[in-house]
Parts: C-alpha cells; structure tokens; sequence
C-alpha cells in the first residue's frame, strides 16, 4: 500500500493514518481552512529549497498532483505577508490561464500555518536536470523545438498583459513525450510599463533593466534567449560575468547563422535594441530552409479545393458499402477505411484506380444492368494501348464481369474470382452481417475464417506545429483553413488510423507566424491543438 509522508517531520506513515507516528502531526492538508472538497496527502518529495519544497501528492480519488508548498521561515512580518501575498498571487494567476504549457492550478489554501498550491502533475524532467547529464549542450535542431514551444506559451502571457520574468532553464520541464511545461509562476506580473517593481530574477538570465526593478515583454525576450544559449553551448550563464554571451557560433561552429544572429540581437542590452515582441523573435528562430520539402511530405495545402467529380447517387450509395469492390472506385473510400486498420489495405489503390475512369468504361456500373454487347466491350483494349506500364492485375476484373448476364452472373463472377470471400472478411471486419438482398440470403461461415480483435480507440488532445505556403494575398479565413487542413494530414502521418473531432476543429494557440517566401507567397507557421482519437497501444 502507498505510504504517505508527514508535512512536517516528513517521515513516512501507513496511508490510512491521520495522525503522523513520529510527530503527532496531521497528515491530512486543505481540512483546516478548505479552499473546496478535495484532501491532499503528501507521498514523496520531489524538490526542496530554502523557500519552498515541491511534492507529489494524492487526494481522496487517488489522482496524482504536483503540490507546492512556500516555506514560512520569515522573521520580519512585512516579509512575510509579501511573501504569502506573491504565493497565493500566483495560484491565482494560474487559476485564469488556459494553455497547454501551462500546468492547470486546482486550489491554494494555508493549513495549519503552511500555505501550499495544488496543480497538475508534470511527468518528466526540467532543463536544469537534462544539463547537468548533458554538459556540453544540445543539438540545435532540438533547442530550437523547445525554443518553439517556450516562445509559444511565453507569447501567450504577454498576449494577457503578462510578463513572467523568471525564464531560466529550472522552470521549463520536459515531459517524457517531448512537450515543454513552464512552471513557477511565482514572480509573474501585470505589465507596468512606467511601474517599477522589485528586483528580482535569476542572475546570469534576468537582463539588465529587471536589476531596476523593470520588467517588459522583451525582458522574457532576453531572458529565454540566456536560456536557449546555454542550451546550445552548455555554458552557465550564471558562473560567468554579467550580461557577458559570446556568439554562439564561437563556442559552437556548426550552429547556424540564422540562429546565431537572432540570440546576438535578442541579448542586446538595451530592451528596445531587442526584439518587439516574441512572436517576432519566434520567426527569427524557426528554420525556414525545407519548408517546401516538409509541406510535400505531408501534402501541400491548397486553400481553393478541387472541385468533386460528378456521381449518381446509385454510385454514392454503393461507394458506402464496407465491401472492398464497391469501395475502391470511390473517391470517400480512404477516409471511411481509417477507423478499422484490417480494411484500409483494400481502400489503397482506389485512387489509382479512379484515374482512367474518363478515359474507358465505367467501372461501377449496378450489378443488374444488361450485359455490354460486344461493341460496347471492344473499346477496353484500345484505352489500355497509350499506357506505358503494362495494364495493373486487377483490371480484368470488369472484362469477366461482363461475361456473365443478370444477377447469376454477379454471383458467378464473385464466386468465380474470390472476391466473395474477400467481401465477407471486410463485412466481419465492420460487424456488418449483411449482404446485397440480390442474393437472397445470408451467407454461411466459412471455416477458417476469423474476426479481426477490435481496435480500441483513446481520445486524446494533440498538439502540432504545421506550415503552409499560401499566396500573400490569402486572407486570414484562407490560412485559418490551410493550417488546419494541414494539421489533419500531419495527425494521419503520425498517428495512422487517427480520427480528429470534426465537430471541435482544431484550435490555434498562440500566434500565426509570417515569413516571406518568394514569388509572391508566405509561409505561415502556426501550433494548433485538436481532440483526436488514436488507437490505444
């Protein structure tokens, strides 16, 4: 059984305890002046300090929180309650931001004379801890990803009116699947432009006019760039002299220029020498070389679409059905395969296949329509010449439909050529237990055959950077679109069989970014998160 940890001896007692063994102490927190329904109880510690410690925690439902608690150790009262007024500040703060960098705060209360903070739990490690195993730094390609990811969720906070002023590599975590956290919102503030605050910051990583006691957007601006440059070279700023960062191209040849030249300009020492805004900064930074090859990878979007080809609704009725015969001329075929994986292998060719539908006969004609005469066949060996590759395997397929006559020759053919039996593993695929009432009756088991296990689905909330290259001239409903467009066709690269909530569309987090790219084009490049359901591992 779980042990759980006293808040004040620290020891470890039996989970069902009140009353800590050793010190007599409660072990229950937020039952003295409750701030809502939920008890905690601590179970480890994860960090501790001469101000405060951080805990993992539990509460009455068993979910897991990261449970802060400020240390009172002040001897001077007016220090005191500033203290507690900054501490319950920042639950405050972090009880009105919604992002997904930003772990969601449930409640802040004092209990018995300590004041502690309860949020999300962050599975994975902080910068600070990566460095110490990797003293020499990280390759470029990778600071810049977070750097995309911190500049994105510090954008957002100034977007509120809001400066963080603490950017330092032991407030960023790194979740164990890649995605950044920003923690310790303790020193956050309203922007002031003319206000003068305290001085406060980490040394080596606060840029100069915060030593005034001012703080603006381009504070956080200099601040991540210190970060991002001891990612990069492994140099501490904090054992070096102040405001002293050399090029990084100096310590570190084979990082880029374009890289080198935004971090010089963001660490210019004077705020208006810097960067406006951190979108713009973010632009500086993101590597643009290979946009057009990673936008041909994932499909290239297009705001105006192709307009559908024309089709009965007998042929649209047809194209519904799960069977693999009816499915593969139809243009909807691939996305109906993609929540059933043991049916995607047939949808395949089915573009293929639609491509020299203009050219010769039509391949979905109803199954009960009159056999073609032989004029009507003669043209199918013509329409083959102009092809250089040979004509694929599965064109013969409609010449032996057209040798039967009515509905015994659909049966025929379907019989004759296997293609009942491989309608019957896509029905039992589906749970489909029907057949075209043509035929008469329900088909038997066949021996032999089994049902494929179910897929089990998990919806789960996905966060991706995409980019389009739009005319210049497209307007912000036409990138809205392409960016999304283009984060669907990202989310089926990555996750195959996926299916993103057409009813929620995915959402734009932070800011678009705009880049020229030539020839009367932009690239826009933008972090959008949607609700997508993927196969459960």
């Amino acid at each position: 059984m779980q042990e759980i940890l006293c808040p004040s001896c620290h020891k470890p007692n039996a989970r069902k305890a009140y009353i800590c063994a050793y010190c007599r102490h409660d072990l229950t927190l937020n039952n003295d002046q409750p701030s809502d329904h939920l008890r905690y109880w601590l179970t480890r510690v994860i960090k501790s300090g001469g101000q405060g410690a951080v805990y993992a925690g539990i509460d009455q439902h068993g979910k897991t929180y990261a449970i802060k608690e400020m240390l009172d150790r002040f001897d001077d009262p007016r220090e005191r309650n500033e203290a507690v007024m900054r501490f319950n500040s920042e639950a405050e703060l972090l009880q009105q931001l919604t992002h997904p960098r930003i772990p969601r705060v449930y409640s802040h209360f004092t209990d018995e004379g300590r004041h502690y903070l309860t949020m999300d739990f962050v599975h994975g490690t902080d910068l600070d801890t990566l460095l110490e195993r990797n003293p020499q730094g990280f390759p470029e390609a990778q600071v810049l990803e977070w750097a995309m990811q911190i500049s994105d969720v510090l954008g957002y906070l100034h977007d509120k009116g809001l400066i963080y002023r603490d950017v330092k590599p032991s407030n960023i975590m790194v979740e164990q699947d890649g995605g950044i956290k920003l923690v310790d919102f303790g020193i956050a503030k309203v922007f002031t432009p003319t206000q003068r605050g305290t001085q406060i910051g980490t040394p080596g990583y606060a840029p100069p006019e915060q030593y005034q006691g001012l703080a603006t957007p381009q504070s956080d601006i200099y601040a991540l760039a210190a970060t991002l440059h001891h990612l990069l070279t492994g140099r501490d700023p904090t054992d070096q002299p102040p405001f002293s960062f050399p090029p990084v191209r100096d310590l570190k040849p084979q990082i880029s220029d374009r890289t080198n030249a935004a971090l010089q300009k963001a660490l210019a020492m004077k705020p208006e020498e810097r960067y406006a805004t951190m979108p713009e900064f973010r632009a500086a930074l993101r590597p643009l070389i290979g946009t057009r090859d990673k936008l041909q990878q994932a499909g290239q979007v297009r705001v105006q679409p192709t307009a559908a080809p024309q089709v009965s609704p007998a042929q649209a009725a047809q194209a519904a059905r799960p069977a693999p015969a009816a499915a593969a001329p139809a243009g909807p075929a691939p996305r109906a395969a993609r929540p059933a994986p043991a049916a995607a292998a047939p949808a395949g060719p089915a573009p293929r296949a639609a491509r020299p539908a203009p050219a010769g006969p039509a391949p979905s004609a109803p199954a009960g329509s009159a056999p073609p005469t032989p004029a009507a066949s003669a043209p199918a060996p013509r329409a083959a010449r102009p092809a250089p590759a040979p004509a694929p395997p599965h064109q013969p397929a409609p010449a032996r439909a057209r040798q039967g006559g009515g509905i015994g020759g659909c049966v025929r053919t379907l019989i004759n050529g296997g293609l009942l039996l491989l309608a019957l593993v896509a029905i039992l695929a589906t749970g489909v237990m029907f057949f075209g009432s043509n035929l008469g009756a329900s088909l038997p088991t066949i021996p032999g055959i089994t049902q494929p296990s179910p897929v089990s689905f998990v919806l789960r909330e996905i966060a991706l950077d995409v980019e389009v290259v739009l005319p210049s001239t497209a307007s912000d409903g036409e990138v809205r679109d392409a960016l999304r467009e283009a984060y669907r066709r990202e989310v089926e690269a990555r996750y195959p069989s996926a299916q993103i909530n057409e009813s929620i569309p995915p959402a734009l987090i932070g800011s678009v970014i705009e880049a020229d790219a030539g020839n009367g084009q932009t690239t826009y490049a933008a972090r959008l998160s949607g609700r997508v359901s993927v196969p459960e591992p």
